[in-house]
Parts: C-alpha cells; structure tokens; sequence
C-alpha cells in the first residue's frame, strides 16, 4: 500500500510530462572534392602567407630577445601555428621548416591565456605524480626547451645549418650556459645569438662558451666587449671573427694603438659603439702614415661619455673623402663636442642622414647665437636635438630655451631643406616654429662703430655735394652702403616636418605635424610683400573694439587685425591658411590710396598696412608707420562731399563686423 500511495503522490500528479532529453549532434563538414588550388601557390607566396601566421620568424635584428619583439600576439602560439602547417603537404613542409629553423626564439611563456591553463595542468601532473618525479617548475620550461632544440640540430645537420639567429630568455642563457655551449657547436651558420652577461666581461664561467663560439661559428656579426675583456678584445686581431658588421666597446682600458689595430682587421666593420671612454681623445682619429692603420670608414658611430672627443677630432676624421661619404649616422651622447660647433661636424659630413646629439647644458647661448652660422646639411633627414638644462642652473630662464632659438633659427634660414622628423626635449618647441623668426638685438639700429661711419659718410657726402662733384659723390654712397649692417633672415621655414617633442617629466613622445601653406598662397604673400613667415597664425584681432574707433580708419585700415584662434590640441594654436584670410596691404601698392584697396570676404572696407613695399626710392609719401588720424580729421574728411564721403561711410559700416558672432 504504501508503494501504490508513492506512485499517487501529489507531487508527481501535478508535476507535467517531462520531454525526452534532446541529444545535440553536429555532422563533420563535407569533404572538398574539387582542384586544390593551394598546390599551384609559389613558395614566394607562401613565405608571405606564413610571415603572417608566425611574424616573430622574421626577426633578423641583432638585438636581445627582450628588446625585439614583433606584433602583440603570443609567439608561441604563432609558432605551434607555423608548426601545423608544416605538416599539412609536402611542399608546404619545405618552406615552413626554413621559416622555422632560420630565425630560433625561445620564449619562456605563453603571452595568452593559455598559460593559465598550462599552470593547472602541471599542478595537477605534480600531484598525482609526486611519487615518480619531481615536478617540472614554470621556470625551467624554457631550458627544457633549450635541451630538445640541441639534441635537434646536433642530431641533424640539415636544420643546424639553416639556425642563422637564435635568442633565448635572459635567466635561459645565464643559468644553462652548458647546454648553450653544446647547442652553439653545431650551428656553423650562426649569425646572432643572445649571450648571457658574463660572456662580454670576461668571466670565466664563460670561457668554454667563448672557446665554441669562436671555433665553431666563424660568421658572427655583432659582438660587445665591455671593462673586463681586454684580452678577449685583442684576440679579434687574430682574425677568427671576420665577419663582424656591429662591435660595442662599453668601458675599456687599452691602448689607442691597440684599438686602432683591432678596428683594422674587421673588413666588413660598418657600426661602432664607444662608450665610458674618458680617456680617448682626438688623437684616435688622427692619421699615422706607415705607424698605424687609419680608423676605419663607418656607416654609424656612436659615441657616448667621451668628453675629451671634440669636433675637431671628428672633422679631421671627415677630411677624407671616403670617410665622409660613407658616414651616414652620428650619435653624441655626453661628447666633447659642443652645440656651438656642430655646425663645422654637419657641413663636414655630406652624406649624413642622421644626427642625434643628447647634452645637458650649464650656460646659454643668448650672446652668441646671432654670431654662429645655421646647422647646415643638405643631407640630414633625422635629427634627434635633445638637449637639457642641468639641475644646478637655477633661474627663471633655461639655458636649453637658446639652445632651441638656434635650432629654430636655422630651421627659418632653410638650411636643413632635407629634414623629415625632428625630436626635441622642449614641448613648445612646435610653437617656435609657426611664428616669425625673432628679430636679432640691435637689428633696427647699427653699433657705436657703425653711427660713426655713417656720421663720417654723411660729412663727405654733404661736403662732395658743396663741391658738385658727381664721382666722388657716388663712391661715397657705395662706402655707405657697404658699412651699412644687414641680416639675412632667409625665405622662412617652408618645408614640412614632424616635430616629437617631450618635456623632461614626460614619458611619450608628443607629435606635431608642420605643413607649409601651398603655393598659391606663397605667390599671394609674394604679391602683397608681406613679412610673415610661413605658417604664421593670422590674427584678426578688431582693432576698432578695443582701441578705438579712430583706429578703424585711415592708417592702418579698416579691420586691420581679426584674430582667429583655434587651438590643436596640445596646448597650441592652429596656423589660419594665409589665402583664407589676406594680409594688409602696403599703403604704397595695390590697395594704397591710389589702388582702391584689397576687399575681404565678408569684411566690407578698405585694407591698409603698414609697410610700404613698392614706394619709389625718391617718394615721400611712404612711411614705416602712418599715425591713427584725429577726430578733426576724420570729421573734415566726412564732410567732404564727393565719393570719398561714401568711402568714409562705407568704412564705418564694415568696422561692425563681428567675426566671433
């Protein structure tokens, strides 16, 4: 009874019919019967295709593992990837395998979350195996790696050949440095591999790992040697490594003699780095005719915390014509060679295209700017100018702020016409160069020498007019022009330039884009003769609003200035295209009294200046400045009958304009 009483139960009355349980089932895709036509796809091709699917493989850099990385995915994954394709046919095997064994990274983790599922993994391995063996830490994976990868190519000889590059993590090559030695004896092709830190300051630890390298792997292209590994260094004149296109020096304590004859048996030698070197000077570059062989042409060199280095030295190095046409990248870091006299380095080196000088400064360059030449180079696309103020200046101005008035200066002149990209340590420097270049001191006014001169010229010139003698009158205005100062600003800054500027408590790089106004507005400039530069923000400030309405007529013009200011999103202000908004207008030319005057787009009145560009040599009616007119005047000029009262009128109408309405 209380089995049947069960099967009653309210519960299961009211409960519904249950549905059958639905069982998911996913047919395999059908198989593709037609033509393959991945057969016919040339190996160029699928280099290109499976550049993609692993991009690390491309790595040909001599630079550690940690500082060449390539794209934002997991290089591990990409390589497992390449791997399954390597599998797919034949031909495909044959390029993914090169692709594989050309370039060899080993990386100690997965950079995805799969790493996180391989933790768990091992975890749960060293549990139920904790009795067999003991459990295999995250750390030494990639020195497992290492141990396959040498029975690999010590077992075929094949892929050892094609191992041309091979980096590793730094704790892989510091604590197996064994298994590495082993690894590196049979790869006879080796160009680059990542060495630990005690190979390059002659620890011995290191030395069965240096015995290898150089018995076994002749083709090694860049090595360093750092304050311990003199010896080491001086062995490079037994040419065992003749292949060496990058050699580092950081910190070394041998003989000029020594380096001189060392830098002499590397043919194919075409980047050096000297670094904390006080002790080298000029005399490295010095030409020994029959003594010593010359220091080598270089396509880069770079010298940092080298003090006693000064352009001299490097000009004397550009006095030969093999020299200065194969020099293409110079770097000064902490040099003797001062920013004064970088313009001698710049005209030396014809064939530079790179220049990066970092200097911290202790003393302006106010006094001596307008007395130093441009940096000049026709060459120079790339200019790395960081310089610094020191610490310990103390005052409202930064001796940096001349040092990039000069930059900005040279910039004005054109003359670096060949420069792209510039990076500066200053964030306003951008802002230097939308505006006029700064008039030099003293430019509107000669020197007490100068006043003399002219005094004297003038006594001649009135004493030779007394005695109406043309000759003599004429060779004294040539003396006067001759003793007259002049400055040559150059033609403006007209080039286009990507300036990267960074304060010195910032961390990105800031970009600003230069772009020169177009030649329509450069022919417009020229026709009006005016004196703005290129890329000067206009300003349309309405003088009639805030000084007056005398000022909106007569002198100066109507509206003479509307200010326009839009800003561009780092602190600045966006240059106003000169053809949108036109310049005013000489007093002299085309909108003088005579011409009828420039009308503007929407502004109606006549356009003045202020600067007389096309006034006769004998006309005494141009004037630098003409004065606002008095209110006498204008009242006399608005009574006058005749088209010059509706002039007056039609003036006082366009002045109402407002531009920020």
């Amino acid at each position: 009874m209380g089995l049947l009483k069960h099967f009653r139960s309210k519960s299961r009355l009211h409960s519904g019919p249950q549905s059958p349980t639905a069982y998911s089932h996913t047919s395999p895709p059908a198989r593709y019967h037609g033509r393959d036509c991945t057969q016919r796809l040339p190996e160029k091709v699928l280099d290109n295709i499976f550049a993609y699917v692993c991009p690390h493989s491309q790595d040909q850099t001599y630079e550690a593992s940690e500082r060449s990385q390539i794209g934002d995915g997991c290089m591990l994954c990409d390589l497992r990837d390449l791997a399954k394709c390597a599998q797919v046919c034949r031909k495909w095997y044959g390029v993914a395998q090169r692709m594989l064994y050309t370039s060899v990274r080993i990386d100690a983790v997965h950079y995805c979350a799969l790493e996180e599922e391989l933790a768990e993994r091992r975890k749960k391995a060293a549990k139920h195996f904790r009795s067999k063996g003991a459990a295999v830490e995250p750390g030494e994976v990639p020195n497992i790696r290492l141990s396959l990868l040498c029975r690999t190519v010590r077992e075929q000889d094949r892929l050892a050949e094609q191992v041309l590059v091979f980096k590793l993590p730094y704790m892989t090559r510091e604590t197996a440095k064994g298994e590495l030695a082993r690894t590196v004896s049979a790869l006879p092709n080796l160009r680059y591999v990542d060495l630990p830190d005690g190979f390059f300051t002659g620890d011995p630890s290191c030395l069965a790992l240096r015995h290898e390298l150089q018995a076994r792997c002749p083709d090694i292209r860049k090595m360093s040697y750092r304050a311990g590994s003199e010896d080491a260094l001086e062995l490079l004149a037994h040419r065992h490594w003749q292949s060496i296109e990058t050699l580092e020096l950081n910190g070394l304590a041998i003989e000029l003699a020594t380096l001189r004859i060392v830098l002499a048996s590397l043919p194919t030698l075409h980047q050096l780095t000297l670094s904390d070197m006080p002790w080298m000077d000029d005399t490295i570059f010095q030409c020994s005719p029959g003594q010593l062989p010359d220091f080598p042409p270089l396509h880069t060199l770079n010298l940092e915390n080298t003090p006693n280095v000064t352009a001299q030295g490097l000009t004397l190095y550009l006095d030969s014509p093999h020299n200065r046409e194969v020099l293409s990248s110079l770097s000064l870091q902490n040099t003797g060679v001062a920013t004064p006299d970088l313009h001698h380095v710049l005209w030396k080196a014809s064939s530079l295209h790179h220049l990066a000088i970092l200097e911290t400064v202790t003393k302006s360059l106010a006094l001596a700017t307008q007395q130093l030449p441009p940096l000049t180079s026709i060459s120079l696309t790339t200019l790395h100018y960081e310089i610094s103020s020191s610490e310990d200046v103390h005052g409202l101005q930064k001796p940096a702020e001349s040092y990039y008035t000069y930059l900005a200066s040279s910039l004005h002149q054109n003359a670096l016409p060949a420069l792209t990209t510039l990076y500066v340590r200053d964030p306003n420097f951008p802002e230097l160069l939308t505006l006029p270049p700064p008039p030099p001191p003293f430019a509107n006014g000669a020197s007490d020498a100068g006043s003399l001169r002219s005094k004297l010229s003038n006594l001649s010139s009135l004493a030779s007019s007394s005695g109406n003698n043309p000759t003599t009158s004429q060779a004294q205005a040539q003396a006067q022009a001759r003793n007259r100062p002049t400055m040559n600003h150059g033609t403006g800054f007209n080039q286009t330039l990507e300036v990267f500027s960074k304060g010195l408590d910032e961390l990105e790089w800031v970009f600003t884009a230069i772009t020169p106004p177009s030649a329509h507005s450069h022919a417009a400039t020229r026709d009006r003769g005016a004196s703005a530069s290129a890329g000067r923000p206009l300003s349309a400030y309405s003088a009639s609003r805030g000084l007056g309405p005398q000022w909106a007529q007569g002198g100066f013009g109507g509206e003479a200035r509307k200010s326009v200011i839009v800003g561009n999103g780092f602190g600045g202000f966006l240059a106003v295209p000169a053809e949108e908004v036109p310049r005013p207008m000489t007093s002299d030319g085309g909108g003088g009294a005579g011409g009828g005057g420039v009308r503007v787009d929407g502004v109606g009145g006549t356009r003045w200046g202020s600067i007389g560009s096309q006034a006769t040599a004998g006309s005494a009616g141009s004037t630098f400045l003409r004065p606002p007119p008095s209110v006498s005047s204008l009242a006399g000029s608005a009574g006058s009958g005749g088209s010059g009262g509706q002039g007056q009128h039609h003036d006082r109408r366009g002045s109402r304009h407002d531009l920020w309405r």
